[in-house]
């Protein structure tokens, strides 16, 4: 499914005038989708009601929330909401809600054959379902899974397929622990990268380095799904594949800083970042010193 139809069936089940929408690329016949949905004023009423979906919805809220309703198969409840509240639930029952602004969430959509192919591809016996929360439980794993992702809603232009899969593997496997009881000891063990799988997702990355790469597009120059390589890869290098990515577009803006005049943003252009300010974000973090002054320093 295409990301502007995803969002816009959103928005419209919200009654929103948009619901930014990322989708994780995995190779997966449904997407694990992830939508901001934020209101600051004017009440927009209840959501549509739509066909039921086999899948489930996490809503983590990001501001409070101090009243709603929801209607789950005819059963009424209250809603409220403070942040990191997990409210968890079951599209199969059509749930219906009354969100009173301001609001601010963020929802993560995770269809249930997406659930269970993501589980055989580790090695996981079928859940079956997860359980279902309507009162909304602080969730410390999921906060951080949608904080991390806000700055892909606040500048959609970066390119950060990457990331965005990782987060939708740690998605997966949190709640395949916290709300599918799964135990990883239930997961068979399995090696890390081979060494020519090694060499082939190394020369890749260098090879795309200015380009949005996708776990999907690894995994293929591997002969692996996207999940058992991103697993294998840390094994064989001890960082997940965006960090490695992150690392060698930071090592290739180093030898540009040294080896011409190019300006700080061609150069960000050149080794992947999305602008001046993510590349001196980046670089800072690995560097110390941002991409100008390391230039300086280096060459007196």
């Amino acid at each position: 499914m295409q990301t502007t139809k995803f969002e816009d069936e959103v928005a419209r089940k919200f009654r929103l005038q948009q619901a930014p929408t990322r989708l994780a690329q995995l190779q997966m016949a449904s997407p694990i989708a992830f939508s901001r949905l934020r209101v600051e004023g004017g009440h927009t009423g209840r959501t549509i009601a739509a066909s039921p979906d086999d899948a489930f919805a996490f809503q983590i809220a990001l501001a409070p929330m101090s009243r709603g309703e929801i209607w789950i198969e005819g059963k009424y409840g209250k809603l409220q909401a403070s942040p990191g509240d997990t409210f968890v639930f079951s599209l199969t029952a059509n749930p219906v809600a009354n969100l009173v602004p301001p609001y601010d969430f963020l929802r993560f959509y995770l269809p249930v054959t997406t659930l269970d192919q993501l589980a055989y591809d580790r090695g996981l016996r079928r859940i079956g379902g997860v359980r279902t929360n309507s009162v909304g439980n602080p969730d410390p794993t999921m906060r951080g899974l949608a904080l991390s992702l806000l700055p892909l809603f606040e500048n959609p232009s970066a390119g950060a397929t990457l990331f965005l899969d990782s987060v939708a593997l740690a998605f997966h496997a949190h709640v395949m622990r916290a709300y599918g009881d799964a135990r990883e000891g239930d997961a068979a063990v399995r090696a890390g990268l081979m060494p020519w799988q090694l060499r082939r997702a190394q020369a890749f990355f260098d090879a795309h380095l200015d380009g949005d790469p996708s776990l999907a597009d690894l995994a293929r120059e591997c002969r692996l799904s996207p999940s058992h390589f991103a697993r294998a890869f840390r094994q064989a290098t001890g960082v997940p594949p965006h960090r490695w990515l992150m690392r060698r577009r930071v090592e290739r803006a180093k030898e540009l800083l040294l080896d011409g005049d190019l300006g700080l943003a061609q150069i960000a252009v050149a080794c992947g970042f999305s602008d001046q300010s993510h590349l001196t974000r980046v670089f800072t973090r690995h560097e110390t010193y941002g991409p100008g002054k390391w230039r300086r320093l280096r060459r007196n």
